[in-house]
């Protein structure tokens, strides 16, 4: 093999062994979720607030996958299993946070339902994930 063949296929391996390396974390966390049942109905929700925080699960230690501000968005579902509780404008708590996307699809991300358009715990019409 020539030298200018071998440094390809060298570099051709770094690369896939960075690319797998950068994976890795992401495949070992989706390994130690629950699996997910996806509903097949949602709900139009809305976001009052500004600059709230999409999460990657339902707790505001979890990773931020976006931020909106006065958004719709399609509601799946809702749980109060493994929450952080989060202060309502009324000075009380609420565990409730739902599964959500972007209206029109997009990754499945929670928020707390202290952000969405509801004067209750829970969203009527929206099931239990």
């Amino acid at each position: 093999m020539s030298v200018r063949k071998r440094t390809l296929v060298a570099t051709g391996v770094a690369a896939i062994s960075a690319a797998a390396l950068l994976m890795a974390p992401a495949a070992q966390a989706a390994e130690h979720r629950a699996p997910l049942k996806v509903p097949t109905k949602h709900k139009t929700v809305y976001v009052f607030g500004t600059n709230v925080h999409l999460r990657e699960a339902p707790r505001t230690s979890a990773i931020v996958l976006a931020t909106v501000s006065h958004k719709h968005l399609w509601d799946w579902c809702q749980t109060d299993r493994n929450t952080t509780p989060v202060k309502t404008p009324k000075g009380g708590t609420n565990r409730w946070w739902s599964m959500v996307t972007l209206v029109g699809g997009s990754d499945f991300a929670y928020v707390s339902n202290v952000n969405l358009q509801s004067s209750s715990q829970k969203i009527a019409g929206v099931p239990d994930c």
